[in-house]
C-alpha cells in the first residue's frame, strides 16, 4: 500500500526538523555552521520541492542535504559539498557526495528554479527596531501600558504621568524569544501560507505576551535567566497607529484593508502558539517516534529509490530459480 497523505506528511515533518542540524548557527558540524538565514532558505527549498513531488519517488534525506547544499549558494555563504557529506555521518544518516550532487539537479527542476527567498529574522530586527524609535514618540508612548523592569536598562523610569520610557535593552527578550519562535516557523508550514512580514510581525507579539506572562527571573523560553522582561505593548495599537499614520507616510491606508491585516496576523500568533504542541508541520516538538517508525517501514515497501528490500529481494531470486527450474525441465522433457 502507498503512503497516505498524512504519512508522507509526517515524514517531511520530521527530516525538515533536521535541517539546522546539518547547516545553521547550530549545525552538529563545526565546519557547516552558518547564518540562521541558510538553514530557513534550505527548509523552504525542501518545503517547495514535496509540494510536487512524493517522498515515495525522492528519498527525503537526500533532498534535504541536496537543499542544505543549494541553500548555501542562494544565501552566498557557499561550504563545500564534501563538509555537507561529513555532517550527515555526524547524525548517523551517511549521505555521499555523488547523491548530493544528483539530487540538487532535482532540487532545482522540483522548484522550477524559483530560488527567490526572503525569511522573517530580518523583520523581526526591523520591527524591533522600529519599535524602539517609535515608541519614544508622543503617539507611542501610550502604548506602553506596563513595564515590566520599572528602572529601564540605563536607569530611566516612568515618565510623566506613569508612562513608561522604553530605552536601551528593554525590547531584547522580546527580540530575542521572537527569534526562538520563527527558528520553529522556518521548519513547518507556516513560511508557505504567510509572508515574513507577517510572520516577524505575529513573532513579536507571541514573545511580548509570553515575556510579560512569565514569572520574574524568567527569560520568557522558560529558562532562568536573569534578563529584565520586555514592557507590556499593544502591539495591534502599534500597528493601527503606525501604519494608519496619513500625515507622516503621505499615503492614506484603507481602514477595512488593515482591519483585515490585523485579523490575518492574529490568526497567525494562534498557529505561532500552537508550534510548540508540534502543531503545522513543526517538528521541534512533540514528534510522535512510534508512528514514524510505523511509516518508515511502510516506506521501504512503497518507495521507488534506496536498495531492494531483502523481502522482495528475496522474492525476486525465488522467481527467477523457479524459472530456471522450468526451462531445466523443458528442456530435459524435450531431449
Amino acid at each position: 500500500p502507498l503512503l497516505t497523505p498524512s504519512e508522507e506528511s509526517l515524514l517531511l515533518t520530521f527530516y525538515c526538523s533536521k535541517i539546522p542540524l546539518l547547516i545553521g548557527p547550530h549545525a552538529t558540524l563545526p565546519r557547516c555552521r552558518r547564518d540562521a538565514k541558510v538553514a530557513a532558505s534550505a527548509s523552504l527549498l525542501f518545503r517547495r520541492f514535496y509540494l510536487s513531488n512524493s517522498v515515495m519517488v525522492h528519498d527525503p534525506k537526500t533532498m534535504l542535504v541536496a537543499a542544505a547544499f543549494l541553500a548555501s549558494k542562494v544565501e552566498d555563504a557557499m561550504l563545500d559539498v564534501r563538509y555537507l557529506e561529513m555532517g550527515t555521518k555526524e547524525m548517523n544518516a551517511h549521505v555521499p557526495v555523488n547523491e548530493i550532487l544528483e539530487a540538487e539537479v532535482k532540487l532545482l527542476k522540483g522548484v522550477d528554479f524559483d530560488l527567490l527567498m526572503f525569511h522573517p529574522y530580518k523583520m523581526v530586527l526591523s520591527y524591533t527596531e522600529d519599535l524602539r524609535t517609535y515608541l519614544k514618540s508622543e503617539k507611542g508612548r501610550g502604548l506602553v501600558t506596563q513595564a515590566g523592569n520599572t528602572g529601564g536598562s540605563n536607569g530611566n523610569g516612568e515618565g510623566d504621568g506613569g508612562v513608561v520610557v522604553v530605552a536601551g535593552e528593554d525590547l531584547r527578550p522580546m527580540h530575542d524569544g521572537a527569534r526562538r519562535i520563527v527558528d520553529d516557523a522556518i521548519v513547518s508550514d507556516i513560511p508557505l501560507m504567510y509572508g515574513p512580514g507577517e510572520v516577524g510581525l505575529a513573532a513579536l507579539m507571541v514573545a511580548n505576551e509570553e515575556s510579560c506572562a512569565a514569572p520574574a527571573g524568567d527569560g520568557g523560553d522558560g529558562s532562568n535567566s536573569s534578563a529584565p522582561k520586555s514592557p507590556e505593548i499593544d502591539m495591534v495599537g502599534y500597528i493601527r497607529s503606525r501604519f494608519l499614520d496619513s500625515n507622516e507616510s503621505e499615503v492614506k491606508v484603507d481602514v477595512e484593508m488593515m482591519g483585515a491585516v490585523i485579523a490575518r496576523v492574529t490568526r497567525l500568533c494562534q498557529f505561532l502558539r500552537e508550534l510548540k504542541e508540534g502543531k503545522h508541520g513543526c517538528g521541534n516538538h512533540h514528534v510522535d517516534m512510534e508512528r514514524l517508525k510505523g511509516v518508515h517501514k511502510k516506506l521501504k515497501k512503497c518507495r521507488a529509490w534506496g536498495p531492494i528490500p531483502a523481502e522482495k529481494e528475496g522474492k525476486k531470486k525465488k522467481k527467477k530459480r523457479k524459472a530456471e527450474e522450468e526451462k531445466n525441465g523443458d528442456e530435459e522433457g524435450a531431449n
